[in-house]
């Protein structure tokens, strides 16, 4: 789990005779910063899962995520830590670096080229690739990392140009969203986002996390509302749910005790919540009957 999350801006460091930069993260290596850099990530993230934020959106991840993020957009994957701690073999994150020009600014301005271009600036929302995308898209990610550099350079467009065909990729960050209102020296808003990873399996009133940004409770309301785009209660319901159903598919507990143990009061506001957010129930979610009454109470 990570635990300093600030939207630091990040250096990247560059091989100056290629294109692209293709580096292997694995096990504890993994663990990173919420952060942010003028370099375009295509990640590639290997038996590992744990909750995805992008930008406003906070998702689970699972084994074979694939995104493509864009230029500034601020992210951070927070791993399980058993998934960390896996050995033979450990969990690994294949990223391809590259900017927005990395080919000449004058390259990507081709007519033939220009659907790669937009897909670039559209990666600045974040890009999630679907299930039938990753059939294609993964292997040609493996073999960047086995080829010489020039090799590797044609793959990556060729994987540039495939993305730009039709249901490849969902947006992740609304399109309202704003990555240059999050300053990478906000030291608030990272003890915003420290107290809910580490409280949300506890009541969180909208006074406790006020007082942890020394703000009164309306000016709480609004400084995160301009950072995120969605209120906190809105944020920390969506960590919440994602927590959820990363333990419906990962661990045999009821959904009684997932519902409990993510810091809801109630089963039926767990279903609520649950379903408005997933679209689907928790036992739809399951394929299992792992609780009888939608009503009975938590206690």
């Amino acid at each position: 789990m990570i635990k300093d999350l600030k939207p630091l801006f990040k250096q990247v460091s560059w091989n100056n005779s290629s294109r692209f930069n293709a580096i292997t993260y694995s096990g504890h290596h993994l663990v990173n910063q919420w952060h942010y850099h003028p370099e375009i990530e295509l990640i590639l993230l290997k038996r590992s899962g744990g909750t995805r934020i992008v930008g406003n959106s906070v998702e689970t991840f699972g084994d074979n995520d694939v995104v493509l993020i864009g230029k500034n957009t601020p992210h951070a994957f927070l791993h399980e830590e058993k998934y960390l701690c896996q050995q033979d073999p450990a969990p690994e994150a294949l990223v391809v670096q590259f900017s927005e020009g990395f080919l000449g600014n004058e390259f990507l301005r081709f007519p033939d080229l220009m659907a790669v271009n937009d897909l670039l600036v559209k990666a600045r929302h974040g890009l999630c690739i679907t299930e039938s995308g990753k059939e294609v898209i993964i292997p040609l990610i493996e073999r960047i990392f086995q080829v010489p550099s020039f090799d590797g350079l044609v793959l990556l467009l060729e994987i540039l140009k495939w993305l730009t065909g039709q249901g490849t990729y969902q947006y992740l960050v609304k399109n309202t969203f704003d990555p240059y209102t999050l300053s990478a020296n906000d030291h608030r808003f990272n003890s915003i986002m420290e107290y809910t990873y580490a409280n949300y399996e506890e009541h969180i009133s909208i006074d406790d996390v006020a007082r942890v940004a020394n703000l009164t409770k309306e000016s709480f309301c609004r400084y995160f509302k301009l950072r995120m785009n969605k209120t906190y209660l809105e944020f920390l319901m969506e960590y919440r749910i994602n927590k959820a159903c990363q333990m419906i598919r990962e661990t045999n507990k009821s959904v009684k005790e997932i519902g409990y143990s993510c810091g809801f009061d109630s089963l039926s506001n767990f279903y609520y919540q649950f379903k408005k957010i997933m679209k689907l129930s928790p036992l739809q979610l399951t394929g299992k009957g792992r609780t009888r009454g939608k009503s009975q109470e938590m206690t």
